[in-house]
């Protein structure tokens, strides 16, 4: 069932925390591959736009307690935002950060993947484009939610899990 923005994670993993955006899985490391992407997102993510200021988007952070929002154009997503996009660019900024408009520190490089892809597929796409979160959308390419690494989690296999847990530490 997929997570809201509202629900508790399900996991304490934080994939941010690893030095390098993929992790040493594969496909055959997922209980099930054939789970859909939609089973497993966190659904109905909070977004804002391109215009929205910088501290329209630390509210949100705040308030939703994520790492990254989804910028969207009549609900089509055309960037990320992450916290740590907001650090970086406070020396640049400085003072008036807060005014910033959001478009001017997202990525423009989304990854999408359509709701109803199987967690294989979504594990693939990760690896194939070096990247933590896949914007999930429907067919008219509308966000419906965001599946990160972390969200695939627990669907791993014990195995899979291991070889997480393995990478993590060393990266301590």
């Amino acid at each position: 069932m997929a997570q809201t923005h509202d629900q508790p994670r399900r996991t304490e993993f934080s994939a941010d925390a690893l030095s390098e955006p993929t992790l040493p899985v594969s496909d055959s490391d997922l209980v099930d591959p054939t789970l859909t992407v939609a089973e497993a997102m966190t659904a109905a993510p909070r977004t804002c736009s391109a215009a929205s200021t910088v501290l329209e988007a630390v509210m949100i952070f705040r308030d939703a307690d994520c790492g990254v929002i989804p910028i969207t154009d009549t609900g089509k997503p055309i960037g990320v935002l992450t916290d740590r996009d907001i650090a970086l660019a406070i020396p640049a900024h400085e003072a008036d950060l807060g005014r910033t408009p959001v478009g001017e520190l997202m990525s423009k490089d989304v990854v999408t993947i359509d709701l109803d892809e199987t967690l294989d597929v979504a594990m693939e796409k990760l690896g194939d484009h070096a990247v933590r979160r896949l914007m999930v959308v429907d067919g008219n390419d509308v966000l419906q939610g965001v599946l990160s690494w972390s969200d695939l989690v627990p669907y791993l296999s014990e195995s899979g899990l291991g070889r997480v847990v393995s990478r993590i530490v060393e990266n301590r």
